[in-house]
């Protein structure tokens, strides 16, 4: 292998967490000092055509691939190893679960290092006996900090919940978030509280809609949609609320609980996975928890003995009735959460890339 260009491919045209992600990869890139050539896979999953290539000319260098195991394999097969041979190659992946699907592994073995957002991920991947060396690079939210600083719209006390049904209705626990703010707030006429929860990918899970339509019935306090929303469209929803609400099951980093506290909005979530490495020294905001076995009602899920946490709903309802209470406990601990978001820019600084294989092979000449 030689020094050469970097290639970042990826869902980068999606609108999910893996497209969001995947773009903040480029610009932690971007960040370190590289000009990295961007490779949207869309086109190349949409076809059969197996001679597709990459957009670059030259030779040896990087090439980062931005999707999960499975999709990583796909696009090795459909681009020819002529093209791809003699690039260090970096796997960038998440998962939700402490144990990876054994063809993870197997794909492992295709890549010179593989990239994770959390600790959890790369505990999951050692665990599952993985020999490729596993870098936790948290993804670089920072930069892309949301444009609209926490504001207040109407007075009302304004909660936030969102999840991609794709990723498991069950594993973001949304109906977990409308029991919370329903026991927190009885009051089913209260004009100066609501709750919002925003799906996506709401064709893949239409019996959940069912239920979370059920959930809801008769509070006129809590609404939800499943409009698509670009990433400046989620960030003015987000800095309209004042808190953001994940009772999840399992997150691999939780990207929109971060980019909530850049926001300045505390992000009020289970004190379990991913998400610790930037919220664990933030008791007020870690919804405390039981590991359970894996019952995922959205199919998405099937690991066998695996574990994931299970919330607890009266802790969830004090933590949240103390964060209304207290305009200052709000502000206090989103801005520790910021500090801790913001700090794990270190691992995308120019120093850290120069410190890696990445800095070896990655050309100089393209900072």
């Amino acid at each position: 292998m030689k020094p050469g260009p970097v290639v970042v491919s990826g869902l980068l045209s999606g609108s999910s967490g893996v497209s969001r992600a995947a773009r903040l990869t480029v610009q932690g890139l971007r960040h370190a000092g590289y000009t990295p050539a961007e490779h949207d896979l869309a086109p190349l999953f949409a076809t059969s055509n197996a001679s597709a290539g990459l957009p670059v000319t030259e030779s040896g260098g990087v090439w980062v691939i931005h999707v999960n195991a499975p999709e990583a394999a796909a696009a090795l097969s459909r681009i020819s190893p002529t093209v791809w041979r003699g690039r260090y190659r970096i796997g960038f992946w998440a998962y939700e679960l402490p144990v990876i699907p054994s063809s993870w592994a197997n794909t492992a073995r295709f890549f010179h290092e593989l990239w994770v957002p959390s600790r959890f991920v790369a505990d999951a991947l050692k665990e599952a006996g993985v020999t490729t060396p596993v870098r936790v690079m948290p993804h670089p939210v920072a930069l892309s900090a949301p444009k609209h600083a926490q504001t207040f719209s109407d007075g009302r006390f304004t909660v936030l919940a969102m999840g991609d049904l794709n990723s498991s209705w069950t594993r973001k626990n949304l109906l977990g978030s409308i029991e919370i703010f329903k026991r927190a707030f009885p009051d089913v006429s209260s004009e100066t509280r609501r709750l919002i929860v925003k799906v996506q990918s709401s064709s893949a899970g239409p019996h959940f809609e069912k239920m979370l339509r059920s959930a809801v019935a008769g509070r006129d306090d809590i609404t939800f949609f499943n409009q698509r929303l670009s990433d400046a469209e989620i960030d003015m929803l987000v800095s309209r609320a004042d808190v953001f609400l994940s009772p999840h099951r399992s997150e691999g980093f939780g990207l929109v609980l971060a980019e909530a506290l850049l926001a300045g909005v505390p992000a009020l979530a289970t004190g379990w996975s991913g998400n610790v490495d930037f919220m664990g020294e933030i008791p007020e905001l870690c919804i405390d928890y039981h590991l359970v076995s894996v019952r995922d009602a959205g199919g998405v899920y099937k690991a066998a003995h695996a574990s994931w946490a299970e919330p607890y709903t009266a802790d969830a309802v004090s933590k949240l009735h103390a964060l209304e209470a207290s305009l200052d406990l709000r502000r206090e601990t989103a801005a520790r959460g910021r500090a801790a978001v913001v700090a794990q820019l270190d691992s995308w600084s120019p120093q850290a890339f120069d410190r890696m294989p990445f800095g070896q092979f990655a050309a100089k000449s393209q900072a």
